[in-house]
């Protein structure tokens, strides 16, 4: 099951040349729970089309904490797209969040692709500015509630597949916080 599109980036850039080559050429590779595809500070070597499961793209606080900062969801590509590109380490880790299957091919090859089909590098490159930007707009516009209703709103199967304590940190707020929200919501709903 997956929470519909999650990235917005599948309604905005037409991927198919990608996704059709790693499906076609990549390797079926499979992740436990909290294996890395990625790992923070270090090259991504791998661009995937998740057939199963789900990555979540983390960072680690000041505080040493894991923070969930993005999600790649069944269908949907998975790599740290500007850094493997450019060959620079990782800002963040890309980990199963449960076992998950990926069609993987390495990236090298995918920059070849993207070298051939003209223009689709900065389409790229827009498309994910545009939603990063979008998303951190959204974190001063919008309260935690707000936040919490839309994500809902948009992918009502989230909690099927993503942990609470997942979604808290997606959403910049607390486990505690987080089932307050919950809690606020359902009784405003039964009054």
């Amino acid at each position: 099951m997956k929470p519909g599109n999650f990235n917005e980036y599948k309604d905005m850039i037409d991927l198919t040349a990608l996704i059709d080559f790693c499906r076609d050429n990549g390797k079926l590779c499979h992740y436990a729970k909290g294996e890395a595809i990625v790992g923070q500070g270090l090259v991504g070597k791998y661009f995937g089309v998740v057939e199963s499961g789900y990555f979540k793209y983390t960072t680690i606080t000041t505080d040493g904490a894991e923070a969930v900062v993005g999600f790649a969801f069944e269908g949907e590509c998975v790599c740290d797209f500007n850094n493997s590109f450019r060959g620079v380490s990782s800002e963040v880790a890309i980990v199963a969040g449960c076992e998950t299957a990926v069609w993987q091919v390495n990236f090298n090859s995918i920059k070849d692709i993207i070298s051939r089909l003209k223009g689709l590098y900065d389409s790229i490159m827009d498309v994910l500015f545009r939603e990063i930007y979008h998303r951190h707009l959204e974190i001063y516009r919008k309260s935690p509630t707000e936040r919490y209703i839309e994500l809902l709103n948009h992918h009502p199967g989230i909690f099927d597949i993503v942990t609470m304590r997942e979604v808290a940190s997606y959403l910049l707020v607390t486990p505690v916080y987080l089932s307050r929200i919950r809690k606020n919501l359902a009784k405003k709903s039964d009054e």
